[in-house]
C-alpha cells in the first residue's frame, strides 16, 4: 500500500474518534444542567407583604421532578436558580400526580400558612418557619 494513503487513513481515524469523543462530551454535558421551573401558583398573604409559590422543578438525567414551595416578600421574582425553601417533595416513583392540585396554600393569618398536600408525596424539606411565618402542613 502507498504511504501516503496510510498517513491520511491513520489521521481519518483519528479525527474521527476526536470528534466522536467531543460529541459524546457536548451532549453528555447537558445532562448535569440546572432543570427549568415551572410556576404552578402562587399566594400572598393578607396585606400582601408575603408571597408563597409552588413550581416544578424538571428532573434530569440524575433527578425526578419535584415540586418546591418557595415563601419570599411579596416583591420576589422566581428565577432558574431557586431552590425552595420551605416544603421540597417528589412523586416517590411515580405513586402521586406531580401537578398544580398536589400542593395547595392557603394563608391562615398574616404571619401562618398552611400548606395541603397528597400524602403520597415524599417530602424532603419541611420547614416549620421562615422569616417569622409560621407554617402548617396538612395531609390529605
Amino acid at each position: 500500500m502507498n504511504r501516503n494513503y496510510m498517513l491520511f487513513k491513520y489521521k481519518s481515524a483519528k479525527h474521527f474518534i476526536m470528534l466522536f469523543f467531543a460529541f459524546c462530551f457536548i451532549s453528555c454535558a447537558t445532562i448535569f444542567e440546572d432543570s427549568p421551573l415551572t410556576l404552578l401558583k402562587e399566594s400572598d398573604n393578607h396585606k400582601k407583604t408575603k408571597k408563597a409559590m409552588v413550581f416544578m422543578n424538571d428532573g434530569n438525567a440524575t433527578t425526578d421532578n419535584s415540586l418546591h414551595v418557595i415563601l419570599e416578600n411579596a416583591d420576589f421574582e422566581l428565577t432558574e436558580a431557586e431552590s425552595g425553601n420551605v416544603f421540597i417533595v417528589d412523586s416517590d416513583h411515580n405513586s402521586a400526580k406531580l401537578d398544580s392540585n398536589a400542593i395547595n396554600l392557603t394563608w391562615l393569618s398574616e404571619k401562618t400558612l398552611e400548606i395541603s398536600f397528597d400524602s403520597k408525596l415524599r417530602a424532603f424539606k419541611k420547614a416549620d418557619e421562615i422569616d417569622g411565618v409560621k407554617i402548617v402542613y396538612k395531609e390529605r
